[in-house]
């Protein structure tokens, strides 16, 4: 009866479980079982530490500029990597001989996989929500609309989804041809390094090494985020920054009238001859400037004449030395030899007689203020009258190099050499600092723009195609490698 049992149970077991679909629950279970009882579960708490680590960096610069937009694809393109590779760099190889057995014992090296792939999904799909969950908790602002979807975090979701996968069927396929976890792991730094040096985002690749890029789930990885968040919408602020931290740098040079004509004639200021350097002022905008001014109160206060007294005048007449001839006029002649009374007489008996005191004090103008003038004129309804009369033309740039290049005066002067001793804050704010700024953001954002980085349905379409390219072609490198599995020596 023993010998009975012994024969019929093996076969029953072997046809209960010779389908490759009826061996992918059974693997699939294997892997959850995993999950529960060998700590594989560690890898999402895991995931959250390093989402939130990566958006403490990135979390003020995400969505703002070229640099900070970059930086954060490159930063979740390393969580997606991370977290991926860590997944399954060991599940393979830590089971090897019982895969060998089992192969040999009627098991099917594609329900295996395949198991592995819907078990690696999962982990993978997991981690993605828990990381974007975490990163919105740590404060990056996600933008309420997405590109491909109707939410940017859904986005950002799906892309960081299959770059985990693609990175986690990698490391399946390391561990498929590792012998044993530690060949595993010490193979995976290298593999690491790889993914990160050679993505062709962040770090600068010599020419004969870009073409490496191209096999690198990181680069896709990198394109797509960029795409999504619109790199080459954004601003890049460094050259700005950098100018802006050079304000007190001193510029000292001897330039000659003929290099500034020559500056003023390029290309490059060509497209600026229509910019008015003096504007057009009506009498309206002059009223206006005059009124807002913080000077305007101490400017009607100003007094244009002060109020004098008798006392005053008399007092001026006995000093100036220009009015001598009127002091020492005779009032009263004299008798015989004796000294008449003059005009200066008169007057110092005035300022003695105290009887005559209030009569000297007796104002004989009074003062006037600049308002007060403005007042009797009637300037303000002169101003409303009058406040769409232009008072000049505008200038242009154009104009203004027009007249230089057909002064004479100018050109026989070309050669004459001036001093130039200015500073980089005081060019700025000649020129304007908003006009700067938006100059050098703009043109170094067009001169840093990626075509691969557009944000079109096109390019994102096309790098989430690569990825999963990356995952189905790892997916089959690791059922081959594990074909060759009864070939092992041990």
């Amino acid at each position: 009866m023993s010998e009975t049992n012994a024969v019929v149970n093996p076969s029953r077991r072997k046809a209960r479980h010779r389908g490759r679909l009826g061996q992918v629950p059974i693997y699939l279970g294997k892997q959850f079982r995993f999950f529960i009882n060998e700590s594989d579960w560690k890898v999402i708490p895991m995931s959250a530490v390093i989402a939130a680590l990566v958006a403490m960096v990135v979390r003020k610069r995400f969505f703002v500029d070229m640099e900070g937009g970059l930086m954060s694809a490159f930063a979740l393109t390393c969580v997606g990597i991370w977290n991926g590779c860590f997944n399954s760099i060991q599940s393979i190889c830590r089971e090897r001989a019982i895969i060998k057995r089992e192969h040999r014992s009627g098991m099917h090296i594609t329900s295996y996989i395949a198991a592995h792939m819907i078990y690696q999904l999962f982990l993978c799909v997991v981690q993605s929500g828990v990381s974007i969950y975490v990163m919105m908790i740590v404060g990056i602002q996600f933008p309420a609309k997405g590109f491909m979807t109707s939410s940017m975090m859904l986005d950002l979701g799906l892309s960081l989804l299959l770059i985990s996968y693609a990175s986690d069927m990698l490391s399946l396929f390391v561990s498929s041809i590792a012998h044993t976890t530690t060949g595993a792991m010490t193979v995976m730094p290298f593999v690491l390094i790889f993914q990160l040096v050679f993505s062709g985002g962040v770090i600068p690749l010599p020419a004969w090494s870009k073409p490496l890029s191209n096999f690198t789930i990181s680069n896709y990885g990198i394109r797509v985020i960029a795409a999504q968040t619109g790199y080459n919408e954004l601003p890049m602020t460094t050259p700005w920054n950098t100018l802006t931290s050079m304000r007190n740098t001193e510029i000292n040079a001897d330039i000659t009238m003929g290099q500034v004509l020559d500056v003023l004639n390029s290309d490059f200021v060509k497209p600026y001859r229509d910019t008015e350097v003096i504007q057009s002022f009506t009498v309206g905008d002059v009223a206006e400037i005059v009124n807002s001014s913080e000077n305007t109160t101490h400017w009607r206060e100003k007094q244009i004449m002060e109020s004098v007294n008798v006392r005053q005048l008399v007092n001026s007449v006995l000093e100036d030395d220009s009015l001598a001839f009127l002091r020492e006029k005779e009032v009263v002649p004299g008798v015989l030899n004796s000294r008449g009374v003059t005009v200066g007489d008169v007057l110092k008996r005035l300022l003695a007689d105290k009887d005559s005191q209030a009569f000297l004090d007796q104002e004989i103008t009074r003062s006037v203020t600049l308002g007060e003038v403005a007042d009797m004129l009637n300037l303000d309804k002169f101003a409303e009258a009058e406040k769409d009369t232009k008072l000049n033309d505008p200038i242009t740039l154009g104009q203004v190099i027009d007249f230089a290049n057909g002064n004479q005066w100018v050109q026989d002067n070309r050669g004459r050499s001036v001093h130039f001793k200015t500073t980089v804050g005081a060019l700025i704010d000649f020129i304007g600092v908003d006009k700067v700024k938006e100059i050098v953001t703009t043109k170094s954002a067009e001169a840093a723009r990626i075509p691969a980085y557009d944000r079109t349905i096109d390019n994102v379409m096309d790098n989430w195609l690569m990825l999963g390219i990356f995952i189905v072609v790892f997916a089959l490198m690791a059922t081959i490698s594990l074909k060759f599995i009864d070939k092992d020596k041990r």
